[in-house]
């Protein structure tokens, strides 16, 4: 008999997906999800979201554990993005247990189906339930828990004892017919041969069971920038326009077109309207005769041209690339990077805490403006109604680090010709942009005996160059994996970076009402940005990050720099500074797994990697 529940698309984006098991209460079983019913959304831009997707997988460097998640597989037509719309789901595990302490049978009924009668068919006492317990492997094998007796060759007469405990190590299986009794063991993994072999027992609810693994993208781009996206020098243009060129002041990402199109950037080589019109107002007025008049349209004709050839893509690209010294390839890695950082800038929903303060010059924002300073931010943006895409492309077992477990894909839809499924939802938000002050961050290098070498410092702006240098730093690094002592200057601004984005998770949740699993960080480290946003639906639909922006900046900023201790110090201080009790976030709320963390970035200390860091990046005068 078919049964239904309800649930809601971020609850299914994260618990309910295919391969995982849940308790449906209605039913009072236990069933694993087979697949995920959704429609296609052809809205939002496949290609960004398979290379953050790529970059995600990236972290894995044994390819044998991201069998699909590696080039040349990794192919956006081989992949469908679906937008849930209905779970089904089966009965499992198909293995009873009779609650007759005195019998404690287990009935395997994988082949036969579930029982039509609740009661043990042996004792005739008993209730039956279904097994709790499953068999879990890092390559993503789930079976269900058998016990068998070797001496009898056979499963048909086994029975589980407890012997009073709560720990499956404490449990045995004990033959009814030869009275044999044996350790409860999982045994070899029947999938593969990766090592470790053997499975483990888990509770089918424990967390290790399933990982969903997830990217998120914010303020992705929509239809309208989808001509940009085809100029060749888009990575170059987000860029230009998040350090600010002049070329690009006064310019939308938007306006570009590709050459070809015909564009008016490209290809116009006349005067617009409005210079027709203005022109021929003034000789109408007398102010010009015939002959100036025809002066005057050559002279401006060729400003035009010019102005538009600055504006050119391929200029802007060249100007970047000379006045940076960052060369093109760099640039072209972290474009989407880039445009994250930069389409907040352009969307005309923001409010930048720095520019009311001087508008206003009101005391609430002002003291929250020399708070912000005190944390060495450069800028702190509220963003209204922010797009944030999320996209569960994949699962593991028993661990979700990288190299520590397979990460797999979903089973292709056959309803979808075979491909893939990533399931997307798209939450419209606020969020918060804080952007660190580069070059507070160089004076911490150097007080730290850890100045950039200067053979990265060859563009013709010397404050470019200074700026830029943090796209290089960041460039091919892989951010999901431990960054090690070889590459100080990296582990330094990202650990400041990361460590800070979390600190301001946590105080936030406190200030704004919401648990701290409700809110996530997205970190950009290239452009020494991170945003804070509501992952939940009904979080990001109650303006509480807004209310916060308005209302508390002071006050939060004030905890997060007083935020210096942990209640497990010295242990805590001495291990690194960065546990579940001060600066850890949940796996939802944490794109890079907890790594890369330290409270001694902040505040000076002891680093795992790094040994003592002199000065923190708070105390810097």
């Amino acid at each position: 008999m078919t049964r239904k529940m309800w649930r809601g698309k971020r609850q299914v984006m994260f618990n309910y997906l295919p391969g995982q098991t849940f308790d449906f209460e209605k039913a009072s079983v236990i069933a694993r999800v087979s697949t995920i019913r959704g429609v296609v959304n052809t809205e939002i831009n496949r290609d960004l979201i398979m290379r953050a997707i790529a970059d995600y997988a990236d972290g894995w460097t044994a390819l044998d554990l991201r069998p699909l998640l590696q080039s040349p597989t990794l192919n956006a037509d081989r992949f469908v993005m679906l937008e849930p719309r209905g779970v089904e789901a089966e009965m499992f595990p198909l293995v009873f247990w009779c609650q007759n302490p005195s019998c404690g049978r287990i009935f395997d009924r994988r082949r036969s189906g579930p029982p039509s009668n609740p009661v043990c068919p042996v004792c005739h006492q008993g209730r039956l339930i279904q097994m709790r317990w499953v068999k879990i492997h890092r390559c993503g094998e789930l079976t269900s828990l058998v016990p068998y007796c070797h001496r009898c060759q056979s499963s048909a007469n086994m029975a589980l004892d407890t012997r009073g405990s709560e720990r499956i190590a404490g449990f045995q299986w004990i033959c009814r017919r030869c009275n044999t009794r044996s350790d409860v063991f999982a045994g070899p993994c029947p999938a593969c041969n990766c090592q470790p072999h053997n499975m483990d027992i888990e509770v089918h609810r424990a967390g290790r069971t399933f990982y969903p693994h997830y990217v998120v993208l914010l303020n992705q781009p929509g239809p309208d920038l989808d001509a940009f996206l085809n100029v060749p020098e888009w990575p170059k243009l987000a860029a230009a326009a998040f350090f600010d060129l002049p070329e690009m002041r006064g310019r939308q990402l938007r306006d570009y077109r590709p050459e070809s199109s015909g564009s008016a950037q490209a290809s116009t080589q006349g005067l617009s309207g409005t210079d027709l019109d203005e022109l021929m107002a003034r000789h109408e007025q007398s102010e010009l005769t015939s002959e100036q008049l025809v002066v005057e349209m050559q002279n401006l004709r060729r400003r035009r041209q010019q102005e538009r050839q600055q504006g050119a893509a391929s200029n802007i690209a060249q100007l970047l690339i000379q006045r940076s010294g960052v060369p093109d390839p760099v640039w072209h890695r972290s474009g989407q990077e880039m445009l994250e950082a930069v389409l907040p800038l352009q969307s005309g929903t923001t409010q930048s805490l720095f520019r009311l303060a001087s508008e206003t010059h009101s005391l609430d924002q002002l003291a929250a403006v020399d708070a912000a300073r005190s944390l060495g931010l450069a800028d702190v943006t509220l963003v209204t109604d922010f797009p944030i895409t999320t996209a569960t492309f994949g699962y593991s077992r028993a661990d979700y680090r990288p190299d520590q477990c397979r990460l797999n894909t979903f089973p292709p839809e056959q309803d979808h010709n075979g491909r893939f499924p990533i399931y997307v939802d798209l939450v419209q938000a606020d969020a918060i942009v804080m952007r660190l002050d580069p070059d507070r961050i160089w004076r911490w290098l150097e007080a730290n005996n850890c100045t950039p070498p200067l053979a990265l410092l060859t563009g013709s702006d010397p404050d470019l160059t200074r700026r830029a240098y943090f796209v290089s730093l960041f460039d091919q690094l892989r951010l999901h994996q431990t960054l090690q002592a070889d590459s100080p200057q990296a582990r330094l601004v990202f650990g400041l970076l990361h460590t800070l984005s979390h600190l301001c998770v946590r105080h936030a949740a406190l200030l704004c009402g919401l648990d701290h699993t409700s809110l996530a960080e997205y970190v950009l480290p290239r452009t020494l940005t991170f945003a804070i946003y509501c992952s939940h639906r009904f979080g990001a639909t109650i303006g509480a990050l807004a209310a916060l922006f308005e209302q508390s900046l002071s006050a939060w900023f004030g905890q997060v720099r007083e935020n210096r201790h942990c209640v497990y110090d010295p242990v805590c201080a001495d291990q690194g500074g960065a546990c579940h009790a001060c600066v850890h976030l949940s796996e939802t709320s944490c794109r890079f797994f907890n790594l890369n963390l330290g409270r001694s970035f902040l505040f000076g200390g002891r680093d795992v990697e790094l040994g003592e860091i002199p000065l923190g990046y708070l105390y810097l005068a």
